[in-house]
């Protein structure tokens, strides 16, 4: 007797478990839409965070670059010195007809990934890219380094074209 009341509660219980299951997965249409926006939030977010955490880095990747830069243009004679403008997303080298501007990228990064995706992307596709442009905003040369080691041998290079033709 006691065996078949145990069982008989065992039962009920699945039942109402169940049962309980089956209205959850049975969704009201306005519970289906509020699921929808809020995924669709979070996925922004994270887009946004990714952009967001893309232009911090470009900035603190370049601020090596910009003190090289300073150092450079410190050890010039008076006469051969230049302009720098900083800006957040570049530094650009200013001469007397030309100027060089140094930008940082990525050449592919995922916009929907972790922060921990990003900074593997970072590390596997960063690019620094250098272009002197002549007076008129043409092209003159246009150059890519992996490192910021390699960049700023690049830009060393371009400071002796135009300073030392």
């Amino acid at each position: 007797m006691y065996i078949n009341l145990i069982v008989g509660i065992i039962f009920i219980v699945l039942v109402v478990w169940i049962v309980k299951d089956f209205l959850k997965s049975l969704k009201s249409p306005a519970r289906i839409m509020e699921d929808e926006l809020s995924q669709r939030r979070e996925k922004q977010e994270q887009v946004a965070a990714n952009i967001e955490r893309l232009r911090e880095t470009g900035i603190k990747k370049l601020v090596p670059v910009r003190r090289a830069v300073e150092e450079m243009n410190a050890a010039l004679p008076e006469g051969k010195q230049f302009v720098i403008e900083n800006n957040r997303d570049n530094v650009v080298i200013v001469f007397e007809k030309a100027y060089v501007k140094i930008t940082h990228r990525l050449t592919q990064f995922s916009l929907s990934g972790s922060e921990q995706d990003f900074d593997d992307d970072v590390v596997k596709h960063q690019r620094f890219v250098l272009e002197r442009k002549d007076e008129h905003g043409d092209v003159v040369t246009s150059r890519e380094a992996d490192t910021e080691e390699e960049a700023i041998r690049l830009i060393a290079r371009e400071i002796a074209n135009v300073v030392e033709p």
